[in-house]
């Protein structure tokens, strides 16, 4: 009886013991009807988790968030809404995977091959906006530029000379700059006296005697500023002071605005200017050749005539002679309009609200102004040795 007892108290315990083992897949609720075991999952690795849970998940249109400012306030990098997971193409995974923080793995794909962009074969450019240009504007620009020159109107009459020419008509420029000035036939500039003056504007034409260019070569020589334009060059500076600038026997056939660029911003020239513009050229425009190029500066080139004809493109183009100074430009200082009515302006520059040529040839008449009171020989006399 003793022993049946024994047995009786041990298989007691085992099924109490076995009980409370599965005490915890089970819930004592009336409510429950029957119990299902807990699905267990398999934990891979860090580098296929990602590539298994792409694989079970419907492929959606990738959607990426771009870079956020978090809320320590630096900055986070981009990251996919986790959401979204399947619907990116994992990536070649490397042999050795870059641990990040929080156990997560990452994985970089080959960017693809750099394609180098095709050479443009042609120059585009937006067609230039024709504007009215009240001289008001001209003149907020010098004074801003050159708050010197106001209130010397009187004695530039004196210092700035203008020979009048066929086609360009400088005098026009100069007066809407509120700038003093002395217009003076071609045919008497020969015997006209430049003791006071210290700049000679020579228009296109340009069609100066030839008995006139010993004194104006004189005059630049001993201190003087000489601005030509257009077919000046041709018919005037190439044969008064030459072995600097020609023309190179290339005319621009119709009259047409180009674009142009600043190619030198060292010299006092291109001073509140912009980088890039238009410019006005008219027809039969006579293209400069640069005959030495360690003496000559070029100030503002177009890229479109770079292309078309082969040359350097050049617009205008400045050198030192003597103790003076030269510049030539291809166009006109005036407004240049094909119109009827002159404060149409056919290329004004952003910003400034002038064109780049007027800018670049204010500006020279401005230094030649600025040079000292000393004067230039006068015409016909001898230059210093």
């Amino acid at each position: 009886m003793y022993l049946k007892d024994k047995l009786a108290l041990t298989l007691l315990i085992a099924a109490t013991v076995c009980s409370g083992a599965l005490a915890s897949d089970w819930v004592d609720d009336e409510r429950v009807q029957e119990f299902h075991q807990p699905k267990k999952h398999k934990v891979a690795p860090p580098d296929n988790e990602e590539s298994e849970q792409m694989s079970t998940v419907p492929r959606k249109p990738q959607q990426r968030r771009p870079a956020f400012v978090d809320d320590e306030g630096g900055m986070a990098p981009s990251v996919v809404d986790e959401s979204d997971a399947g619907d990116l193409i994992p990536g070649p995974k490397k042999s050795k995977s870059n641990r990040l923080e929080g156990n997560v793995s990452s994985f970089t794909a080959a960017p693809p091959a750099p394609v180098a962009p095709p050479m443009p074969t042609t120059f585009h450019m937006k067609a230039a906006q024709e504007q009215i240009v009240e001289p008001i504007v001209f003149r907020n620009w010098i004074e801003k530029s050159h708050p010197e020159l106001k209130g010397g109107l009187v004695k530039q009459r004196d210092q700035v000379i203008e020979v009048k020419g066929r086609w360009d008509d400088s005098g026009h420029a100069l007066r809407s700059f509120g700038l003093g000035y002395t217009k003076v036939p071609v045919n008497r500039i020969a015997a006209y006296d430049l003791s006071k003056a210290k700049i000679l504007i020579v228009d296109c034409a340009g069609e100066v005697p030839a008995e006139a260019h010993e004194p104006i070569r004189n005059f630049v020589s001993n201190g003087g500023f000489l601005l030509t334009t257009d077919w000046a060059l041709d018919n005037f500076l190439q044969k008064a002071i030459p072995g600097f600038l020609d023309w190179g026997g290339d005319d621009n056939p119709d009259s047409r605005v180009v674009d142009s660029f600043i190619s030198d911003t060292t010299t006092p020239f291109t001073k509140d200017t912009v980088p890039r513009a238009y410019w006005k050229l008219d027809k039969k425009s006579k293209n400069m050749r640069i005959v030495n190029p360690r003496k000559v500066k070029v100030l503002a080139r177009s890229r479109l005539m770079m292309n078309e004809n082969g040359t350097g493109g050049d617009l205008a183009a400045t050198f030192r002679y003597g103790k003076g100074r030269v510049l030539h430009m291809v166009g006109h200082f005036d407004n240049n309009s094909d119109r009827a009515f002159n404060n149409m302006l056919p290329d004004p520059a952003p910003t400034i609200g002038i064109s780049l040529r007027q800018a670049i040839a204010a500006n020279f008449v401005a230094e030649a102004l600025a040079q000292p009171d000393a004067e230039p020989t006068a015409a016909g006399a001898t230059p210093a040795a």
